[in-house]
């Protein structure tokens, strides 16, 4: 009997302390925010991103010394889009601040029809410049490059080679 009096004196002490706890843990201070501490969000860099994926796909062709021209020339295309593609979006950002312009469905339309019209030639320029690279490459550093450029793909969610 002494034993059920110790265990039940214990348990409502225990039960008492717990309930302490929860009523001071509510009525404790919230912490104060404080300066951020992650860095501050960098910009996507068109440029630096297409430069890492080319130096991950030159170090996987192992380019012979005749190869390296045609490396040179399609690097170099893939580079000059990347280039523009950032002057697009630092256009597009200074733009952000600006009222936009109202347009009707029909002007909408159009300005849809005329921005995929760019899209296509720009996609018919990556097309010719892969071409002209990829007949230079042998049979393994074709099948290289496919492999190489479909896991890019599956990474960034439908990307295209630079």
């Amino acid at each position: 009997m002494k034993r059920i009096s110790t265990l039940s004196s214990i348990v409502g002490l225990s039960l008492l302390a717990a309930g302490a706890l929860a009523i001071a843990a509510d009525h404790a201070p919230l912490p104060q925010p404080g300066p951020a501490k992650h860095a501050p969000h960098k910009r996507f860099d068109p440029v630096q991103h297409t430069r890492h994926k080319l130096d991950g796909l030159e170090a996987k062709l192992n380019l012979r010394e005749e190869q390296k021209q045609a490396w040179q020339a399609y690097s170099d295309a893939a580079l000059a889009r990347a280039g523009e593609k950032a002057t697009a979006m630092q256009e597009l950002h200074a733009k952000r601040s600006e009222p936009r312009q109202e347009l009707d469905t029909a002007a909408k339309l159009d300005k849809a029809a005329e921005f995929m019209r760019a899209q296509a030639d720009r996609l018919q320029k990556v097309a010719r410049d892969t071409r002209a690279f990829q007949q230079v490459l042998t049979p393994e550093q074709q099948t290289i490059f496919d492999l190489y450029w479909k896991s890019q793909q599956r990474r960034t969610g439908g990307h295209r080679p630079a």
